[in-house]
């Protein structure tokens, strides 16, 4: 099968034009699976969440120089929006996981592999070394867990993304069955096998996925694999943020699985605030879901998040235009967050706070931050 003409690009100027770019050239089925068909709700109602914050801008401070840097779990970046991981990027680009690298390095910043990709610890090691996150989940059989650990510690993975908010497949509706049917067909291929499929033959994978008895004690197990950091990925309430970081979680990513989990969860910008409260400064907190613009990363960092995680938007340009064009979604909301920046007075990330926030963002700290999740209309 022939790979579809690419895009310029230079010629890309928002998200939406990249999303226009790629959706003409994804294969049908993984579009439908990407967009949520016919279970969209709490996607849309988490894009909703963050344009639903009012910007307000700042007169007459000195924003001539915007630092856009920031340090993540002891590693400086570009900026604070970091690729997420995803599955089937293969069907986009023939590189997949590598070329998503290869951008997110271009631009400066952390690129994460899911455990469900199709490229492999060790290919995208090599593109990104010290830039990479290694996503796990926790299938019944720790062998394999153990085994993809050590293989992304060898490969030069800074921390390891534990995603905890999937204990169940859900029951998807018929749109999203089609679409799964007929991509499940296409990742017996070889060239687009998940790895933890594909090099664990001997492993009854499909039949361990997922692993509905895991608890808080499993984390213990979890952190022993290695001295990396270690992130959990899907945290919404403030109450699992404490146990995250009483677990000894380096860092948590407050998100709703962009909505391929629960169908009516809460959504990222209404959870964060309160998660923030509960942990404070003790662990990094990181959002995912819904961002699109450089506005939203600013509205997450005004929230309290240290960085965001994008993964459609990753996905359309690397299907837009390969790596150049991973690497333009990041300079194009890296631009965005500048300009945002500036107009609202603060020339460094650690200027951001909440006094950007206008519109119905509340600022009063609840009167039990572990427990109390603010909600932002």
């Amino acid at each position: 099968m022939s790979t579809p003409l690419m895009t310029d690009a230079a010629e890309l100027l928002d998200i939406e034009e990249v999303r226009e770019a790629a959706e003409h050239v994804m294969p049908e089925a993984y579009r439908d699976f990407v967009n949520n068909r016919g279970m969209d709700k709490t996607l849309r109602d988490d894009i909703s969440a963050w344009n639903a914050m009012h910007l307000r801008p700042r007169a007459l401070v000195d924003v001539h120089d915007i630092d856009t840097s920031v340090s993540i779990l002891g590693s400086r970046i570009s900026m604070p929006i970091i690729t997420a991981p995803f599955v089937g990027s293969s069907f986009v680009d023939p590189e997949g996981e590598i070329a998503t690298a290869r951008g997110a390095m271009a631009a400066g910043t952390i690129t994460t592999l899911s455990m469900n990709g199709s490229r492999t610890p060790e290919q995208v090691g090599d593109v990104a070394a010290g830039f990479y996150w290694q996503q796990l989940y926790f299938v019944r059989d720790r062998d394999v867990v153990r085994d993809v650990v050590a293989r992304a510690v060898a490969s030069g993975a800074s921390a390891l993304c534990l995603t905890v908010d999937l204990p169940v497949m859900p029951s998807f509706p018929r749109p999203m069955r089609d679409a799964m049917g007929a991509l499940f067909e296409r990742w017996g291929e070889e060239e687009h096998m998940m790895y933890a499929v594909r090099d664990y033959r001997d492993k009854p994978f499909g039949a361990t996925f997922p692993n509905p008895g895991i608890t808080w004690a499993d984390l213990e197990w979890v952190r022993g694999l290695s001295d990396l950091p270690l992130i959990l990925k899907g945290v919404i309430r403030p109450e699992d943020a404490v146990l995250a970081r009483d677990h000894g979680a380096a860092a948590v990513i407050v998100s709703n699985h962009a909505g391929q989990g629960l169908r009516a969860s809460q959504p990222v910008a209404h959870a964060l605030p309160g998660i923030v409260a509960a942990v404070g400064s003790d662990i990094e907190v990181y959002a995912d879901s819904g961002i699109r613009t450089g506005a939203d990363v600013l509205r997450a960092l005004a929230l309290g998040a240290r960085s965001v995680l994008i993964g459609r938007p990753t996905l359309w340009g690397l299907a837009a235009a390969g790596a150049a064009g991973v690497e333009r979604v990041l300079q194009i909301l890296q631009a965005e967050l500048a300009e945002v920046m500036a107009i609202t007075g603060a020339a460094r990330i650690g200027d951001v706070d909440r006094s950007v926030l206008g519109g119905g963002a509340a600022v009063t700290e609840p009167s039990n931050p572990a427990y109390t999740a603010y909600r932002y209309y």
